[in-house]
């Protein structure tokens, strides 16, 4: 009896998973390669998931025809992500290691996950970041610039907004 109630129990909590949606926030393209870092908001029942917001992994078009790969330890220094929930604005407070300097929110409008973002002082839905970089010492890359792509909140109106990184 006891084995079947864990297996019950076991099977319940999968199925949870089962139907977790995931909801594509915005990808990092750099100029590196063709492979892409998503971010993807974890959805399940019409809300973010509160434990776990978001996944963050690569598509490898480079070489594996955009097969997913999950993110290194190394990875997560340049692309990983701090996620709070933030109970007073019921949202997620997002900051991307890759744009720290420009912290965002993550919510559902419209029933879609969305990332915003200031483009040009102006509230925007994030859909891209590209990232221009130069091979540096000992292979690891040196960011030139990025741009953040986006639509604005209001108007649906494209921003696009180069930053130089010195």
């Amino acid at each position: 009896m006891k084995k079947l109630f864990v297996l019950t129990v076991l099977f319940f909590m999968s199925a949870v998973n089962l139907f977790a949606d995931a909801e594509r926030l915005f990808v990092i393209e750099r100029s590196k390669n063709a492979n892409i870092v998503c971010y993807d908001a974890n959805v399940i029942n019409g809300a973010i998931n509160k434990e776990k917001p978001i996944d963050a992994y690569w598509k490898l078009y480079a070489k594996k025809n955009g097969e997913r790969e999950e993110l290194s330890a190394f990875d997560k220094k340049a692309y990983g992500y701090k996620a709070a929930y933030n109970e007073q604005n019921k949202n997620f407070d997002f900051v991307l290691k890759a744009v720290k300097e420009k912290p965002m929110t993550v919510n559902m409008y419209e029933n879609k996950a969305k990332a915003v973002i200031k483009i040009n002082n102006v509230d925007c839905f994030l859909e891209k970041v590209y990232i221009e970089s130069k091979d540096g010492a000992f292979g690891i890359p040196k960011v030139s610039y990025y741009e953040l792509f986006g639509k604005e909140v209001a108007t649906g109106k494209d921003q696009k907004q180069h930053i130089d990184v010195k």
